[in-house]
């Protein structure tokens, strides 16, 4: 009976405490609910696209999304620094900051991405998109359609984003996860319908619902959050104030350096991997990273709350829950690496079930995959740790020493093989830096001994 008793005051301090803790972790449930919809539809959508798709379409596809990436340079990481500085703002309770550096990143933002927008469209009837995809079978008009659709709403999504970033501020990153939840389902009955109907696979339109769909859902949560939970944030052109931008911008240029080496290591690899061995091999490429990146989404799950609640311990010098919050995530991360060695005792079983026999997914490549996921994992939570504090300087120089040592391993490994593992073993290289530097800091400034570039 005490067990029982236990249990029950155990689950009400878990919907009712207003601990870092407790909200951290009713964050966690609720978004393994909404991923696990996530993760479940892009499992979903490998096989369906490949037989509504070609296998070279689809490749196509796949690339251009990697592509997109690339245009999240223009948000020179304003997003990550408004995250930081909304959370510092809420943790002393000044909502009239946080009105004003929400007002101000939004200012920033539209003004920034409506001349990236301009400059595209100027740009894209110039580009020959069928060089660039190394893509045969897809007109040049069918090419210019799609991107100038996917584009757009892309670049649109970077501006209405910005109020899933406002809930993950207030530790509620799960109201985020549902969007994406959303979308993706939304999405996957739209192209399902479409199948119905429609008997080639129509890229320009899939393109258009896949990324339209998550720019309508998050500019109807905006207009609902900012006439409710969020009235005091909403975007007021009085609240605007441009100085703001030296805090956010300062601390968002390091997080905006980070994305650029992010980009260049992982959204660059489907480029190369295409122009190497054709859009084919993209496909192969990303089966084999779906599939390991499982246990690293349900990771991200977990973490995804702790961003916010280390910025908010870290203000509030409360050192102790950081040190015991840090031991549970290491724990953690030895559970999900016993999970990786398992995924690939039966890898091949699974993708048979998967993808059927259309596809070979060659073992090197999917131990490969595997450590580098594996890494991935074990670096999360000193990675959430750093950015919640906002001690990047070092990150950034390593960084961008990992993209020079990316490039030279492309240029000696990128073609080398018969298949891709040569690009991916040039994105693991720069790694290794990560894995060394990384935990070093994080434990340094828990125990209150970094100094120098360490705390910079």
């Amino acid at each position: 009976m005490e067990m029982i008793s236990t249990i029950k005051q155990q689950i009400v301090n878990l919907k009712k405490g207003q601990s870092r803790t407790a909200k951290a972790s009713r964050q966690v449930l609720y978004s393994f609910f909404l991923q696990g919809i996530s993760i479940v539809i892009s499992l979903i959508y490998v096989p369906l696209l490949l037989n509504y798709l070609t296998q070279e379409k689809y490749g196509i596809w796949l690339t251009l999304s990697s592509i997109l990436g690339w245009f999240s340079f223009f948000n020179i990481g304003l997003g990550y620094g408004m995250r930081n500085k909304l959370t510092e703002a809420n943790a002393v309770g000044d909502k009239v900051l946080g009105q004003r550096y929400v007002s101000t990143t939004y200012a920033t933002l539209i003004c920034i991405f409506s001349a990236v927008l301009l400059v595209f469209h100027i740009i894209n009837p110039f580009v020959n998109w069928n060089s660039v995809l190394n893509s045969k079978t897809i007109s040049a008009k069918d090419l210019y359609l799609l991107t100038t659709v996917v584009f757009t709403f892309f670049i649109i999504r970077f501006i209405v984003q910005l109020i899933g970033i406002i809930y993950i501020a207030d530790h509620k990153s799960s109201i985020n996860n549902f969007i994406t939840a959303a979308s993706n389902f939304l999405s996957l009955v739209v192209i399902l319908v479409l199948m119905k109907f429609t008997t080639q696979g129509n890229l320009v339109l899939l393109g258009c619902i896949i990324t339209m769909m998550p720019v309508l859902l998050f500019i109807l949560l905006s207009i609902y959050a900012f006439k409710t939970k969020y009235s005091y944030l909403k975007p007021s052109y009085k609240a605007i104030d441009f100085k703001l931008n030296k805090g956010v911008t300062s601390l968002g240029a390091k997080f905006f350096m980070l994305q650029i080496s992010g980009i260049i290591l992982y959204s660059t690899a489907s480029i190369f991997i295409s122009q190497f061995y054709g859009p084919k091999e993209v496909v192969v490429y990303n089966i084999v990273f779906k599939y390991f990146q499982l246990p690293t989404m349900v990771n991200s799950i977990i973490l995804s709350p702790m961003w916010s609640a280390v910025t908010d311990a870290y203000v509030k010098k409360d050192f102790t829950w950081l040190k015991k919050t840090m031991k549970r995530l290491n724990l953690l991360s030895i559970i999900f690496l016993i999970v990786i060695l398992i995924m690939i005792l039966v890898s091949n079983s699974v993708f048979r079930l998967w993808i059927g026999d259309k596809i070979k997914v060659p073992l090197n490549l999917t131990i490969l995959m595997a450590i580098y996921n594996a890494m991935a994992i074990y670096l999360a939570p000193y990675s959430y740790f750093i950015n919640g504090t906002g001690k990047l300087k070092l990150t950034i120089i390593y960084s961008i020493a990992g993209v020079c040592l990316y490039f030279l391993s492309i240029y000696i490994f990128g073609n080398k093989f018969s298949d891709c593992s040569g690009v991916l073993i040039a994105i693991l290289i720069p790694y290794i830096l990560s894995v060394i530097i990384q935990p070093y800091q994080a434990k340094k400034i828990l125990n209150q001994t970094a100094s120098g570039i360490l705390l910079e």
